[in-house]
């Protein structure tokens, strides 16, 4: 990306004229939390189980700090929630990108007999 800046380069070589425009050639790094498109910011959320459908908080990283994240009941793997506002600044001052929250859902690699048979006796879950 590269960024004009009217007006602030060197001035001619002859000494006469006006100054020329800066230009700034900006590298963004890539980041292990966020996944940019334009000033839009893509973050995965693992979430629990028990949180996908119960509903519950989670606590998502921004650009600015973690903030906790409301799941709403019946969350499904995959399914996004948007941050307005918590993407990347735009350069010209207009306003923030926004930030995209995708929930992974964890599923245990085993259960016990007792969370098996709470998660069989849960009248609030679907059956089979």
């Amino acid at each position: 990306m590269t960024i004009r800046i009217n007006n602030a380069g060197d001035v001619p070589v002859t000494g006469k004229g006006t100054t020329g425009d800066l230009l700034v050639r900006v590298h963004v790094a890539s980041s292990k939390n966020f996944v940019r498109q334009g000033q839009n910011l893509y973050h995965e959320a693992r979430i629990p189980f028990h949180t996908a459908i119960l509903g519950g908080r989670v606590r998502v990283h921004t650009l600015d700090g973690e903030v906790d994240v409301r799941v709403p009941v019946g969350t499904q793997p995959g399914e996004e929630m948007v941050l307005r506002g918590r993407g990347v600044p735009s350069v010209y001052g207009a306003s923030n990108g926004d930030l995209f929250v995708k929930f992974t859902t964890l599923l245990p690699r085993s259960v016990s007999d007792s969370d098996d048979c709470a998660v069989m006796n849960d009248d609030r879950l679907p059956g089979p």
